[in-house]
């Protein structure tokens, strides 16, 4: 794959957003990655067995190389991309979804900018980009904002920015840990306006698969729930 070049690529790899579904890779990401040897993960454990799920051939202990990116990636980038130097193509792969979103990732991505390496993004699941087309709010202008505070206060406070920055004509989207999906839920119900419209999109590709745009008023009137759910919510 990287014969002809002096340096090898570094490709983005996506992931499955929840359980093996194998339909949701296409086959081009399937053909990229059954040449690579080289891989930067969040989990090595996590990352075979997708790998093998997505029917990756190679012996792991012979002929593949794969390292764990922590969360202060940069500090190692260099190491880490080594083998493009010599001329290997490298993939990195996200836990879930597309790598460089919501994960240390970028950082790696950026150092490869730096030192002028190709970086290839690859075709796949996006729980962001489901999610907002799903919503029924606009796509014209959108924020993503990450994780929002864990303290209850502080989270309050952070909903209600979202909530008038939404009222200008933007869609603010949002995550959670899965275990406190239902304390995000409570919050945007307590402190969001009554007319104030929250879309809820949860499992995503999944058979579990829940999406809903209600405004707080309705919603308030049945309150889903979301433990230990993949959640992301969007205020339109």
């Amino acid at each position: 794959m990287s014969e002809s070049r002096k340096t090898g690529r570094l490709y983005l790899i996506p992931s499955f957003l929840g359980e093996n579904d194998n339909t949701i890779i296409p086959d081009q990401v399937r053909n990229v990655v059954n040449e690579l040897r080289h891989f930067i993960v969040e989990d090595a454990r996590t990352a075979r067995r997708y790998l093998r799920a997505i029917g990756y051939k190679k012996n792991f202990d012979t002929e593949v190389t794969i390292q764990e990116l922590d969360k202060h990636g940069s500090n190692h980038a260099k190491q880490l991309l080594a083998p493009i130097e010599s001329g290997h193509d490298i993939g990195i792969i996200s836990e879930a979804g597309n790598p460089c979103i919501a994960d240390p990732g970028y950082e790696i991505v950026s150092y490869a900018h730096i030192r002028g390496y190709q970086v290839s993004p690859l075709v796949g699941p996006s729980s962001i980009l489901l999610a907002l087309v799903a919503s029924g709010f606009s796509g014209q202008q959108f924020s993503f904002h990450g994780y929002l505070p864990i303290q209850s206060a502080d989270r309050a406070r952070k909903l209600k920015q979202l909530e008038d920055a939404a009222k200008r004509g933007g869609t603010q989207i949002f995550m959670e840990t899965p275990f406190r999906n239902d304390a995000m839920l409570r919050d945007a119900l307590q402190h969001l306006s009554a007319d104030t419209k929250l879309c809820v999109a949860c499992d995503l590709t999944l058979p579990t698969e829940y999406i809903a745009t209600k405004k707080i008023s309705d919603w308030r009137r049945q309150v889903p729930e979301l433990h230990k759910r993949y959640c992301i919510f969007l205020i339109g």
